[in-house]
């Protein structure tokens, strides 16, 4: 193979893992979305509402499961070209974070599910709270899809749309200090509840730290890729 084929076969290799990669954050995106609504129906305390945030549930696992498979997908492509290009470590990485976030965000859903089940219930507040943090948490996914997808044609622009991970994960993490410390007053004598909702504080702020250790990965693709340019 020349030189010449060896590029291009590089090329190829990492346009695939990138547009895998894109797929994959739809799939977060969605699983997002499916726990908004389900955080906006168990907000809302009528027995009807109760019955749909377990069928919301429902869906927030299959969609765990797509992932789970698109994950699958991504790592045997991988290991299969991982000769053909050196930033396959990168990728692999970058996909089990992602991964990662899935696995926490279904377990957002499985409490609120649990809590439904067992007749644990807080008010619109808290949950409204929890709907904001989601908003939060899919602005850093849309910076994070948006630089993947500028990677192949301009990592200055990647970059530059990149550094927004990192500034919203710094405002979520001062709002969920906030938010936790507000949240002990309120339910210091429903114990019950106060376990479960630091336990979904702290899923949540873990997926914000996922997003930012998957933004430290593309940061080192993206100058990896700038020097060789």
């Amino acid at each position: 193979m020349s030189i010449e084929e060896a590029s291009a076969e590089r090329a190829l290799v990492e346009l695939t893992a990138t547009e895998y990669l894109v797929n994959l954050c739809r799939i977060i995106r969605d699983e997002l979305e499916a726990l908004r609504s389900l955080l906006q129906a168990y907000g809302d305390l009528n027995s009807e509402k109760k019955r749909t945030v377990i069928d919301i549930y429902g869906k927030v696992r299959s969609i765990k499961e797509r992932g789970e498979n698109q994950k699958s997908q991504i790592m045997e492509y991988l290991v299969k070209s991982s000769e053909l290009s050196t930033s396959t470590r990168s990728y692999i990485e970058i996909t089990r974070i992602l991964d990662r976030i899935i696995q926490h965000l279904d377990g957002v859903g499985y409490r609120f599910a649990l809590m439904i089940e067992n007749g644990v219930l807080v008010g619109r507040e808290a949950t409204d709270d929890f709907v904001r943090f989601i908003e939060m948490l899919k602005e850093q996914l849309d910076s994070l899809e948006a630089s993947l997808d500028k990677l192949r044609v301009s990592p200055k622009k990647a970059l530059e749309i990149l550094n927004r991970v990192f500034i919203i994960e710094e405002d979520i993490d001062e709002k969920f200090r906030r938010g936790l410390f507000e949240m002990y007053g309120k339910y210091a004598g429903y114990v019950s509840a106060l376990l479960i909702l630091k336990d979904i504080y702290e899923h949540l702020e873990e997926v914000s730290d996922f997003f930012k250790s998957a933004g430290e990965e593309l940061r080192y693709l993206i100058l990896v890729k700038s020097a060789m340019a």
